[in-house]
C-alpha cells in the first residue's frame, strides 16, 4: 500500500492499492481499523464496484480511476442531502484543474442529475456513489474512465461511454501523459476538492444555497433545460407495480437539491430520487413538451 499526502488542508492521505473488490468496502474497513479520517483510498483494479441504484461494474486494471473519499460528518443524515451533488461539483473542479483547456477544447463535461459525469453530447465519463456507514461516516465513491475504448466483459464497446485519453478521448491533449501520472494527479485534485466542498457544507449546516453548492452545481448541470424521463424508485402501487414514468422538461434545482420538472401533462414536480434519462440528446437545448415524449437515449454504467 502506498500512502501519499494529498493536501495541506489537514492530515489527509491517499491510500493507493493495486486491487480490491470495492474501494467503498475497503475504505470503510480501514476507517474501522483506525485510519485517521478524512482520507481517500484508490485502486488500480476494482473487481466488484457498485454504482448508484445498486448497479454493479468492474474497473479493469489501469484503465480507470476508482476512488473513495472517507468523511466524518457532524451533520445528521437529513442535512446531508447536498453531499451527493457536491461530490459531482468536486469531480468537475478536479478535472478542470488537471486537464485545463485541453479538456474543454473538445467536449464540455458536466453533470447529469444528480451526479453522473457526462459530456454535453450525452456520453458517460464517470459516476458517483455516496453511502453512509454508522452514525457519522460518509463514503463518497468516484469512478471515471481514463482510457478507452471502454469494453464489456465480452470485448464489445460499452455503448455511450466516454473516456479522457486515447483515440476519441475528451482530453486528447493529455494523450502523451503516463497513465499513472494522470491518475495520481486526478486523485490528488479530487481529494482536495472533496475536502473543500464538504467543509463548506459542514460550515453551512448542510445548506447548499448558503454554502454556494447550489450555484456551482446549477452552472454545471447538463440536465437543466432538457427533456427528461423520470422512472420513480422505491415506491410500489397496488399489486406491487411501480408508478408510471414521468416525462417533462427539467427546469431548475431547488434549495434541497431536487430536480424540478415541468410535466408534459401540466404541473411541476420535484424529483428527489429517481432514474433520470435525457431524451433526444441531439435535439435543441430547450426542447418543447412534444420532444419530451420522444425516443430516449439509453445510458449504460461505465
Amino acid at each position: 500500500m502506498e500512502r501519499t499526502d494529498a493536501t495541506a488542508h489537514g492530515p489527509l492521505e491517499i491510500l493507493r492499492l493495486e486491487e480490491v473488490d470495492s474501494t467503498q468496502d475497503e475504505a470503510a474497513r480501514c476507517a474501522t481499523d483506525g485510519q485517521p479520517v478524512p482520507f481517500a483510498l484508490t485502486a488500480r483494479h476494482q473487481r466488484g464496484g457498485r454504482g448508484r441504484l445498486g448497479r454493479s461494474f468492474e474497473s479493469p486494471d489501469g484503465v480507470g480511476l476508482a476512488l473513495t473519499y472517507v468523511h466524518r460528518s457532524r451533520l445528521t443524515p437529513d442535512r446531508r442531502g447536498w453531499f451527493s451533488l457536491a461530490a459531482g461539483v468536486a469531480a468537475l473542479t478536479a478535472l478542470d484543474q488537471v486537464l485545463g483547456e485541453a479538456g474543454a477544447e473538445q467536449h464540455r463535461i458536466g453533470l447529469k442529475w444528480p451526479n453522473d459525469l457526462h459530456t454535453e453530447d450525452g456520453r458517460k465519463l464517470g459516476g458517483i456513489l455516496v453511502e453512509g456507514r454508522g452514525p457519522d461516516l460518509v463514503l463518497l465513491g468516484i469512478g471515471m474512465n481514463l482510457r478507452g475504448p471502454v469494453l464489456q466483459a465480452d470485448g464489445r464497446a460499452v455503448p455511450g461511454a466516454a473516456w479522457l485519453c486515447g483515440v476519441d478521448g475528451v482530453a486528447a491533449g493529455h494523450g502523451e501523459e503516463s497513465g499513472r501520472m494522470l491518475r495520481e494527479r486526478l486523485e490528488q485534485a479530487l481529494t482536495a476538492a472533496l475536502w473543500t466542498e464538504l467543509d463548506r457544507l459542514e460550515s453551512a449546516e448542510g445548506d447548499g444555497v448558503s454554502a454556494g453548492t447550489h450555484g456551482r452545481y446549477t452552472m454545471t448541470c447538463l440536465t437543466l433545460g432538457r427533456a427528461v424521463r423520470v422512472d420513480p424508485l422505491g415506491e410500489t402501487g397496488t399489486g406491487g407495480t411501480h408508478p408510471p414514468s414521468l416525462h417533462g422538461i427539467a427546469q431548475a434545482i431547488d434549495a434541497q437539491g431536487r430536480l424540478m420538472v415541468d410535466l408534459a401533462g401540466g404541473g411541476r414536480t420535484a424529483v428527489d430520487i429517481g432514474d433520470v434519462r435525457h431524451l433526444r440528446p441531439d435535439g435543441p437545448a430547450r426542447p418543447t413538451t412534444h420532444d419530451a415524449m420522444g425516443i430516449e437515449q439509453e445510458e449504460h454504467g461505465t
